[in-house]
């Protein structure tokens, strides 16, 4: 014999199903969030107006003929940008632009291995310094080696430098990029500035072959070589290199690198591409789903079967309860259909339209982050449409518990984007639309809410609506 919570879920499935407009609400789910992110992803377009190839630095250098081993410690480094760069280099003369061979560590990203802007290779991950590097030379073969206490080495890997010379400019190089200084402008307008940073780095145990004949140790600050109708990004001038017992002291400006390696192009406040695909799709299927979750309710009270349903189940919350979790199951499954149509329809367009790699790295869904934001938006859905359920039982009329909803999730978001910032940040974060924080996958400069924070304001007000609409079935009639 099933249990009463059995079949008061099987019937509230048979009316759900028999219900011409659960399939009107959820076909229009599907359609309304696939139209919208059609027309949403065709419409966003990125311009990248830098160069693509980076080049300048300040370089420590003197000249080295034929093969050899080069070693150096980072003893320390200047935390002027995440992807500040200090270390060795061997590079076809002075200019910008010559083939060259890199290793070098970074304040954010551990150890890096470049060659020529085209080719790079992650070292051993470990951020910070002392560190010391090794580059090995074998004809056109460049292998990278860092290690933590300059006796046990992790081998990196071997580039080919095509370009580089027989007798090449072999020293120690500091580049610092500029950063985004992001300022919100508006509730939805962020505004960035480049600004100009300055590196610095200490070297010491420099041993490199020995070069008889060539001369000391001379600086050349290598200018970032900007064709015509590229943004050159702002630099600052680096101060002389101080040399004493052994132990360099550089400052420099710049980048090195090509684009989208070793966060070249990367100048902060890229947008979210998962958020992007999902985002609008999302908010105009919650239309669908809060008509859907009000009627699932309201329209027995219009029919007169809520009296019914309550002579066939006289225990009011365990309908109340099995009518929720039919609406979420049903609402999620379609939901997460649709999560994944908008995330994989939007992809070719935005890559189309300026969002590809290597500036933008291709979304996956089998990143975690991005299963959570397309799992997380079909859930949304569900509650969404549980809460409407929730509304409708409280008022027992349609007209004003969708207008009610409609509020909430679509009127006051947009309210809130003509207004303020603050007024925007307080809709984001104490109302319902908290929730669709979940399809974050990164942090931006106007988001309010982290993704679980967000959800969980969205679960909390379908849990004090459903205690409300509880205790009004409870007590009192149909």
């Amino acid at each position: 014999m099933k249990s009463p919570m059995a079949r008061a879920l099987r019937a509230e499935w048979t009316k759900l199903r028999s219900v011409r407009s659960t399939s009107v609400a959820l076909f229009a789910l599907l359609a309304l969030s696939l139209l919208l992110t059609v027309a949403s992803s065709n419409g966003n377009h990125y311009g990248y107006g830098g160069p693509s190839t980076y080049d300048s630095s300040s370089f420590v250098h003197r000249p080295t003929a034929g093969d050899g081993t080069f070693t150096v410690r980072v003893a320390s480094q200047k935390h002027s940008a995440p992807w500040a760069k200090a270390g060795l280099l061997l590079k076809d003369g002075t200019a910008s632009g010559s083939s060259y061979a890199a290793l070098m560590v970074t304040p954010g990203h551990g150890v890096r291995m470049m060659a020529d802007g085209k080719h790079e290779l992650t070292g051993s991950g470990s951020a910070g310094t002392p560190r010391w590097l090794r580059l090995v030379r074998a004809g056109d073969r460049a292998t990278g080696y860092d290690s933590a206490d300059g006796r046990t080495w992790h081998r990196i890997g071997t580039l080919t430098v095509t370009g580089l010379p027989a007798t090449a400019e072999a020293g120690l190089f500091v580049t610092s990029p500029p950063t985004g200084t992001e300022q919100r402008t508006g509730p939805s307008q962020v505004s960035m500035h480049p600004v100009a940073t300055v590196g610095r780095a200490v070297f010491d145990h420099v041993d490199f072959p020995a070069s008889p004949g060539t001369g000391g140790w001379r600086q050349a600050d290598i200018a970032q070589a900007v064709k015509k109708g590229e943004m050159p990004d702002p630099t600052a001038d680096p101060s002389p290199y101080r040399e004493r017992d052994g132990v360099f002291t550089v400052t420099g400006s710049g980048d090195l690198g090509g684009l989208g390696m070793g966060g070249v192009g990367q100048l902060g406040g890229q947008p979210d591409l998962v958020k992007m695909t999902l985002d609008d799709g999302i908010q105009i299927a919650t239309i669908a789903v809060i008509a859907l979750g009000v009627l699932s309710v309201t329209s027995e009270y219009r029919t007169g079967t809520a009296r019914t349903t309550f002579t066939a189940s006289p225990r009011r919350d365990r309908v109340l309860a099995a009518k929720a979790l039919v609406l979420g199951a049903v609402v999620f499954a379609v939901g997460l259909a649709a999560s994944v149509a908008e995330f994989y329809v939007a992809l070719p367009a935005l890559r189309d339209n300026g969002f590809a790699p290597p500036l933008f790295p291709e979304p996956s869904l089998t990143d975690p982050s991005t299963v959570r934001a397309v799992v997380g938006s079909a859930a949304f859905l569900a509650l969404v449409a549980v809460l409407g359920m929730g509304v409708g039982a409280l008022l027992r009329r349609a007209v004003p518990a969708v207008v009610l909803m409609i509020v909430t999730f679509i009127v006051l978001p947009i309210v809130a984007q003509s207004t303020s910032i603050g007024f925007s940040d307080f809709v984001g974060s104490a109302t319902p639309t908290a929730g669709l924080a979940i399809q974050q996958t990164r942090q931006l400069i106007d988001t309010v809410m982290t993704p679980w924070a967000g959800f969980g304001v969205l679960c909390l007000y379908v849990a004090v609506v459903l205690g409300a609409a509880r205790w009004r079935l409870t007590g009192r009639d149909v």
